[in-house]
């Protein structure tokens, strides 16, 4: 990465590393036909945000204005994103899954007065609740479709002609909006994907963004040559801040996936050097490699079960399990130069230099398998209110089983109760419009209150043992935290998801539910047939889930055990209301939903 001075906003950053790598490219997307990838140049770049801005301006933005984007990842999310702050206006995302009274809260609640929004879909959202959002001036649709000719809603097209004006009066317009940014002044108000009750809006200044970039390239520094691969929600900071901002930090590439389902096609073009992914998606690919090796010619099956074998006995010796002899290491060696290559090329993660997993617990040996691969994952910890990154675990110095340690220019401790402290110029002024969130989350002294538990070990490597909020106290009150339990549960071949219950009650219970292609695939193991629904209620699939829960229940002390369990007939999901879209469970709509069989399950 070129030095850039202390404090210098994001956007400066975009237009000096504009001028810097103009023909270079920038982002990429699938073409129309599928069978390519087009190409936006630096230039390219440049010129269309300059024409959000000044679009914008146009249409009587003022600094401080907020300006809500609607939609999934696309080059058009960053376009809009770069261009609203390089107006002076203050970027509010907001989850595309929402439903209309979810946009609505989002977009009224920080008061934005311009909204872009994906399709047709997405404005309709918005269309259905106007009544509700007085402030709203002007809605501009991505893919505009025909017959909405109204002064209401436009696309990029009007907006450039509007640029296009405005420039032409003010040609210094853009340049002068960039230059009055100050560290203070807000960039964007991200609003939680909202576990519990109603989302809070994070208010992040160009200082705090300026701040967490500045810590995160201290431990992995990034440059032009920098690949990444946008699949998770821009909404979510953690992905804005690697394939957004860290894009335009490095002066490289974001490519864009076209889907959760096509990012293992789209890994394979776009081999970033620096990923980011959630566990669920990790565990994915590791069924996938499982899969895969399933179907190989029996010689080339036995080779990869060695291998893999080996990689799982390699990845152990990371925690406490025994090493390889030197005739398995040689064997390992000879092995990963063959199938392990192989393996890291097909998933597309051949190039990458730095692996993350973060936003929801994993299982340390899903990351002790992966380092086996000689693919190691890092753990990173954060929190929206602080921009996404409080601790990472440097290269060559990851602890699995923990998060890192603090990154430079942050301050961690835990305080009395086990919970985690965070401070430093990352983090956010506050809630907006919520003065009781603030102080609640920040206490005098400058201290965020994260809501998590963890504690910190002599390298002061940071390990979480689970969430506040979410402790169970049982009858006799014993402090119980769900979160390892659950995470131990998921890590089981055939369950996908965990929801562990037991506050005042007697016993810990838990509602289950199975991931579809391991069912499937246990299915033609057992020459089963039929819809997962049927499959869930298979005797032989339940006896296995018993197995698995008898198994996490020796792990555990006997009032950690899971006595009853549940399994769901189909998995939670986004669009269900039950996950995040970051793919973490809302665990009271989960308890709501399902009342009556948690109540079945205290039944005599």
């Amino acid at each position: 990465m070129a030095d850039q001075p202390p404090g210098t906003s994001i956007v400066d950053v975009f237009w000096g590393n504009a001028a810097r790598y103009g023909p270079r490219p920038a982002l990429r997307r699938r073409s129309a036909d599928g069978e390519g990838w087009e190409t936006m140049t630096w230039d390219d770049y440049a010129t269309s945000v300059r024409h959000v801005a000044a679009g914008l301006v146009q249409l009587g933005l003022e600094a401080g204005d907020r300006v809500g984007i609607l939609s999934g990842n696309r080059r058009e999310w960053h376009l809009a994103d770069l261009g609203i702050m390089s107006a002076g206006g203050v970027t509010v995302p907001v989850y595309p899954t929402n439903s209309s009274s979810q946009v609505a809260y989002v977009l009224g609640h920080s008061g934005c007065r311009f909204a872009f929004v994906e399709n047709i879909d997405q404005l309709s959202k918005v269309l259905l609740r106007r009544d509700e959002l007085p402030d709203l001036v002007r809605v501009f649709v991505f893919d505009r479709g025909d017959g909405l000719d109204h002064e209401f809603v436009g696309d990029l097209e009007d907006l450039e002609h509007l640029a296009e004006k405005e420039l032409a009066e003010h040609p210094t317009v853009v340049a002068e909006r960039t230059a009055a940014i100050h560290n203070d002044d807000l960039a964007t108000i991200v609003y939680t994907s909202g576990t519990t009750g109603r989302p809070k809006g994070a208010m992040l200044t160009h200082g705090n963004i300026a701040a967490n970039i500045d810590n995160i390239t201290r431990v992995i520094p990034v440059g032009p040559d920098d690949r990444f691969l946008s699949f998770l929600p821009l909404s979510h900071i953690a992905e804005r801040t690697t394939s957004d901002f860290g894009q335009v930090l490095a002066g490289g590439e974001t490519w864009f996936a076209e889907s959760l389902a096509s990012v293992p096609t789209d890994l394979q073009a776009c081999r970033p050097t620096i990923f980011f992914a959630v566990p669920r998606v990790w565990e994915k690919f590791r069924e996938g490699v499982r899969e895969k090796v399933e179907t190989l010619s029996t010689p080339q099956r036995q080779l990869a079960e060695r291998y893999l074998n080996l990689v799982a006995r390699r990845g152990r010796v990371t925690g406490s399990g025994p090493e390889l002899s030197l005739f398995e290491l040689a064997q390992y060696k000879a092995l990963d130069a063959l199938v392990g290559r192989t393996i890291r090329a097909e998933l597309g993660l051949d190039k990458a230099r730095y692996l993350v997993c973060a936003a929801a617990p994993v299982h340390p040996d899903l990351l002790r398998w992966f380092h086996g691969m000689n693919l190691p994952v890092a753990e990173v910890y954060g929190q929206t209110e602080n921009c996404g990154v409080t601790t990472m675990n440097p290269p060559g110095a990851i602890r699995i089983g923990t998060v890192g340690t603090a990154v430079p220019g942050v301050e961690v401790r835990i305080a009395a109760d086990g919970e985690i402290l965070t401070r430093g110029r990352n983090v956010t002024t506050g809630y907006y419009r919520n003065e009781a969130g603030t102080a609640e989350l920040l206490d005098d002294e400058g201290w965020m209150h994260t809501g998590d538990l963890g504690t910190v070990d002599s390298q002061r490597y940071l390990a979480i043992t689970g969430r506040k909020k979410d402790l169970i106290i049982n009858a006799a009150g014993k402090n119980i935290s769900p979160s390892e339990i659950e995470t131990r549960l998921r890590y089981e071949p055939l369950i996908s998801q965990a929801v562990v219950v037991g506050d005042g009650r007697p016993y810990l219970t838990a509602l289950l539910t199975l991931d579809d292609e391991a069912l499937h695939e246990w299915a033609a193991h057992h020459q089963r047939s039929g819809p997962v629904e049927a499959l869930a209620s298979d005797p032989e699939v339940l006896q296995e889930v018993a197995d698995s829960v008898e198994r996490v229940n020796r792990e555990h002390a006997r009032v950690e055990g899971i006595k009853r369990w549940h399994v769901l007939a189909h998995d939670l999901t986004v669009a269900g209301g039950e996950l995040t879209p970051t793919l973490k469970v809302k665990r009271q709509v989960v308890a709501e939903r399902y009342a009556d069989i948690i109540e079945s399950l205290y039944a005599k």
